[in-house]
């Protein structure tokens, strides 16, 4: 497998991402923009420094999800 070289992203690439992180993945952006998830990334980070509120992914536990999809039982918390 070889890598190609990301390009420098833009204005546009930005934009994109502030519009679109909350409902993608980064994997998906990277495919959609031909950038890295590396500046996706560093994207995300640069504006929540500048005080950009985006959404932080959280990660579903799969244990959790098991036990509510197989299960079926409500997890105890």
């Amino acid at each position: 497998m070889t890598r190609t070289k990301s390009r420098p992203y833009t204005v546009d690439d930005v934009r994109y991402i502030y519009n679109n992180y909350s409902n993608m993945t980064a994997g998906e952006i990277t495919e959609e923009l031909g950038i890295s998830k590396a500046q996706v990334s560093k994207i995300v980070t640069e504006l929540r420094k500048l005080g950009v509120e985006i959404q932080k992914k959280k990660r579903k536990d799969p244990v959790e999800v098991f036990v509510r999809e197989d299960l079926k039982l409500e997890p105890k918390v």
